[in-house]
This record gives structure tokens, sequence and C-alpha cells, in this order.
């Protein structure tokens, strides 16, 4: 197969970006070695480009994007603080207790059962939601 003399020299500065890297097949680097055997200017572009010390470009992020990212991140750690302390509050709620002649004496035990059944939903709703933020949390690192 023949490359059409229209793609000829974009095919190999293709190549030639693949012999520089290293990465090129024997088969690739004898082709491009025998094409700047062929050509005087080709061989001065190779050679040329073979002394350049190339770094690759940064990446491009927005400070928008960090701000926003650190906004989020931030959010999510204000919410599990406030998801963990509404688990313990309302985990503990129930138990409180004062003392009177009778000795210790519970506030909402035995008369309020649907009062405890109550809390201690909120108190299991706030330690899920606690544990779902503090994994999201964990995956970035934090």
């Amino acid at each position: 197969m023949t490359i059409p003399e229209t793609y000829a020299s974009e095919v190999l500065e293709d190549l030639a970006a693949l012999y520089l890297s290293g990465e090129a097949a024997p088969g690739t680097r004898a082709f491009v070695e025998a094409c700047a055997a062929a050509d005087a200017g080709y061989a001065a572009r190779l050679r040329h480009a073979s002394k350049l010390e190339l770094q690759a470009p940064p990446v491009a992020v927005h400070e928008d994007a960090q701000l926003v990212t650190l906004r989020r991140t931030r959010e999510q750690i204000r919410l599990r603080t406030l998801f963990l302390a509404m688990g313990i509050a309302f985990t503990v709620l129930p138990l409180t207790f004062t003392f009177g002649p009778k000795g210790v004496d519970f506030v909402f035990w035995p008369g309020e059962t649907g009062v405890i059944t109550a809390f201690w939903s909120v108190a299991l709703a706030s330690w899920v939601a606690s544990w779902v933020l503090h994994r999201d949390v964990k995956k970035r690192g934090l």
C-alpha cells in the first residue's frame, strides 16, 4: 500500500512523534530512519525535535471549579456533623431520667412509648445519613 503524496508529510509527522517518544515499533523506527536518510529536510526537523525538552501542558482547572468543589465538600462535612449530633441526641433523649422521691424515674418510659419510637426513628435516620455523608467525604480523601 502506498501513501498518497497529500498525506505523506502528515503521516511522517505522526510517526515522528511516536519515534521521538520511544513508543514506536521496530518497523516504524526503521521506516522513520529510512525516510530521514532519504530526505535531508525531514532529517533536520527530526534532529531538531529530538533536542527539544517539552513538558506536558498543565491541566486547565478554573478557580471557580475548585471553589465549587471546596464549598460542596465543606457543606457535606457540616451536614455530616449535624446528622451525627442529631443521631446522638435522639438516641439518648428517650433514656433521660430524673431523681425523685421514688428514686430514678425515666421521663418517657413507660408512658410515652410513641414518643420513644418517634425519637429513635429520627435517630436511626440521622445515623444512616451521617454514615452516607461520612462515606462520601472519605471518597474525597478528607
